[in-house]
C-alpha cells in the first residue's frame, strides 16, 4: 500500500512539473470587442467636440510590437455647427501589467483622423488636436484581462509573466506559481 501511495504522489508531482508554462492566445476579435465596448461611449473633447468611435478593426505588427486600429468616427460640434463622419487611425504598443493581469495600451498615437465631408483645414486642425489630446486619453487603456479560469488549471495556480505580439494576436505567457 505504501508503494502505491508513493507511486501516486510521484505521478502527481511529475504531472505538475510537466504542466510547465502555458500560453493564452488573444485574438484581434477579442481586442476589437473590448475597444468597441470602451470607446463607443460618446465623449467630449475640450467641451467643443462630441466624439463617438465604433467598429474597430485591429491588426498587430509583430515586428514593432504595436497594435493598429482603424475605427469609424462621428464628430459633432455645436460651436462650429458641424457634424462629420470618417475614420480614425490609432496605434500603440502593448504592455502587460502583472499586478492587474491585464494588457494595456502604451505609447498610444492617433495616426490620422479623416472626416470625409470636412475641409482639409478642418481635418488638419482635428489631427493636431486628436494627436495631442488622444494620446493622454488612451494611455493605459485596458484591452484584455486574463480570466481567473486561465490562472488555475487542474489545481495548479499560474501567474502571468508577459506578452508576445504576433501578426495573429497576442500570446500571454503563464508560469506555474
Amino acid at each position: 500500500m505504501k508503494i502505491l501511495t508513493a507511486f501516486a504522489i510521484f505521478i502527481l508531482v511529475g504531472c505538475a512539473t510537466i504542466m510547465g508554462d502555458r500560453t493564452v492566445n488573444v485574438t484581434s476579435a477579442q481586442i476589437q470587442e473590448k475597444l468597441n465596448e470602451k470607446l463607443s461611449v460618446p465623449f467630449s473633447l475640450l467641451k467643443v467636440f462630441d466624439v463617438k468611435l465604433s467598429n474597430a478593426l485591429v491588426t498587430f505588427d509583430q515586428t514593432t510590437g504595436r497594435m493598429h486600429t482603424v475605427m469609424d468616427a462621428d464628430l459633432s460640434s455645436k460651436l462650429l455647427n458641424q457634424q462629420s463622419s470618417g475614420k480614425l487611425g490609432l496605434s500603440g504598443k502593448l504592455r502587460f501589467d502583472a499586478a492587474s493581469s491585464s494588457v494595456l495600451l502604451d505609447e498610444p498615437a492617433i495616426e490620422q483622423i479623416n472626416l470625409g465631408q470636412a475641409s482639409q483645414q478642418y481635418n488638419e486642425i482635428l489631427n493636431a488636436l486628436a494627436k495631442t489630446v488622444g494620446k493622454e486619453m488612451l494611455k493605459g487603456l485596458t484591452l484584455y484581462k486574463v480570466k481567473p479560469d486561465d490562472l488555475k488549471v487542474s489545481g495548479t495556480q499560474y501567474v502571468p509573466k508577459g506578452i508576445v505580439v504576433t501578426d495573429r494576436g497576442l500570446q500571454i505567457k503563464l508560469s506555474p506559481q
